[in-house]
């Protein structure tokens, strides 16, 4: 009789165990269709797509991370966003404003098309080449109506290489870039001459004018009112809406209105990271009027907001990357970790006010836009990017397993790298290993023996009590690894006590250099002159 009794139990204690996995099985597939419906399915079109990209942010120069690393800063805006959406805590970018821009809307790194050297300068003629299909075409493909307002900078030199003829219906905004924020006036300097002229436009596809309306209005109000006009008019339209808003703040030169600089001004002494906080403020403000706008026009209900950095703080400008090591300019966490998030109405609830650990890039928007939120299932082109979108609304880890940063063969010093065909500076990570090669911390000029602390060191707030770290290596040294995951901070170099994984990750680095497209890096071209052209910076071949 025992022996029945006990056979019973093990019976009862085995469909108890089969319930409860069903149990959670059911629960997650509900969970896992009601992500899917408020997404793809029955809804009158897929979501709009709203995506802020902010020029210079550093990882501590937002509210919600400024908080905890004694920063003065305070976004709350931004931080109300962040903190109903998913923070993105694992995000990484590229170092510099041009190669992230590509990568964003290719999905595709910047070897595979030349533009991985630095940025494209107001008189080069370069652009993001023709052959590369951006994220605006593909959204254009599958019924999206597409808007870009703010700066380019992936080029102009040619008609074809304007937004508009880029996969976006309308464009307002700059070409390039580091203008001055009320009279767009952007400058060059050549051997012996200066040329100068405006950088403003507002552009159809039909036709390329300047915006001379637009000068004298500081660039963050004036292109939150742009974005907003753009949501108001599409409020009637039955097309899903994607919106690049790409401000140009808080890129140099460092201004702002005297009102936004007030909250500040018994807390900050610095001169410059004073009117730096007073550009994130304007900013934050910009934010929460677009929110406003969304809320107002209908269509916030149906809208994914995504909020990114375009690189690192620029510590030149009192940008600010604290804990992290670096600068923007660098391949240090300072110049790639990446502030970032989602915020939707359409987010299932459990994650609403997470932070997402999982591996993501910027390239992994173009995927996880287009086929995540989109629906659609194929690429034109071959991509580098990984769609994400599960693993946000799920939170559970990134199917991403590396993800190489950058290979620069042209460097300001021209350093030679260990192994063949490998020059410049790289930077490859390979799950929780991270490989840095070339002179990081050299000066653009590449004098001998200068170490640009700004590019190595750990820089705390100016405002904080916190103490500077100056780094402590050899002004020669080319090879750096770390283990981010025990070592975010990137303190402790463990090339030498593990060259084999040195070894693999190098070998990783050729495979890749052996398919990279030369840089497409010309001499400035004084053809460029706005003289030429009304005054104009535009195409000039």
């Amino acid at each position: 009789m025992s022996i029945v009794f006990f056979r019973l139990a093990i019976l009862v204690a085995v469909l108890s165990a089969v319930y409860i996995c069903l149990e959670l099985l059911l629960k997650a597939q509900e969970e896992s269709t009601y992500i899917d419906t408020a997404i793809n399915g029955n809804r009158r079109s897929p979501p709009h797509v709203v995506f802020i990209l902010v020029d210079d942010l550093g990882y501590n120069d937002v509210g919600y991370n400024a908080k905890l690393h004694g920063s003065a800063i305070r976004t709350p805006n931004i931080d109300k966003l962040a903190s109903h959406g998913v923070i993105l805590d694992n995000y990484y970018v590229h170092n510099v404003c041009t190669p992230t821009r590509a990568q964003l809307l290719t999905g595709r790194y910047p070897i595979r098309y030349g533009l991985q050297h630095h940025v494209i300068d107001v008189s080069q003629p370069s652009c993001l080449p023709s052959d590369e299909v951006t994220l605006a075409d593909e959204l254009q493909d599958v019924g999206y109506s597409t808007h870009a307002v703010g700066k380019w900078h992936l080029g102009f030199y040619k008609e074809d290489c304007l937004p508009t003829n880029r996969g976006f219906e309308t464009f307002f905004g700059m070409y390039s870039s580091t203008m001055d924020h009320y009279t767009y006036l952007r400058h060059d300097t050549f051997p012996n001459h200066k040329i100068s002229g405006l950088d403003l436009h507002n552009d159809t596809v039909q036709s390329f004018d300047p915006a001379w309306d637009g000068s004298g209005h500081y660039s963050t109000e004036l292109l939150t009112r742009e974005a907003q006009k753009v949501i108001k008019r599409h409020a009637t339209y039955e097309k899903p809406l994607f919106l690049y808003l790409s401000y140009m703040a808080i890129h140099d030169p460092i201004q702002v209105p005297e009102r936004y600089k007030e909250p500040y001004k018994d807390i900050i002494a610095n001169e410059q990271r004073l009117t730096l906080a007073g550009m994130i403020n304007s900013l934050d403000e910009g934010v929460g009027n677009l929110t406003e706008t969304l809320k107002e026009s209908g269509l916030y209900d149906n809208t994914i907001i995504i909020f990114s950095t375009d690189n690192g703080g620029s510590v030149q400008h009192s940008g600010n990357n604290w804990p992290f090591r670096g600068s923007k300019n660098t391949l240090y966490e300072g110049g790639v970790r990446g502030v970032g998030f989602i915020h939707s109405p359409l987010l299932p609830d459990p994650i609403k006010g997470t932070t997402s650990h999982a591996w993501i890039h910027v390239t992994d928007w173009f995927p996880t836009i287009l086929s995540g939120l989109a629906g659609r299932d194929t690429m034109t082109k071959a991509i580098d990017g990984i769609d994400v979108w599960k693993a946000i609304i799920s939170n559970s880890t990134s199917p991403r397993k590396e993800l190489l940063h950058s290979i620069d063969p042209i460097s300001y010093s021209e350093p030679k790298l260990p192994g063949p065909k490998l020059t410049g500076t790289a930077a490859l990570q390979m799950g929780d290993w991270k490989l840095l090669l070339g002179n990081i911390c050299l000066l653009r000029d590449g004098s001998a023996g200068r170490i640009n602390l700004a590019n190595c060191a750990w820089y705390p707030p100016k405002e904080s009590n916190l103490t500077f770290i100056s780094p402590e290596e050899p002004r020669d040294k080319k090879i750096w690894l770390f283990n981010i995951a025990r070592d975010p901070l990137e303190k402790h170099d463990l090339a030498t006590r593990r060259p084999g994984i040195v070894k693999r990750m190098m070998g990783r680095l050729r495979v890749y250099n052996e398919t990279a497209v030369p840089p497409w890096f010309p001499p400035r071209d004084p053809n460029s002159n706005p003289k030429y052209n009304g005054g104009v910076w535009g195409p000039w071949e």
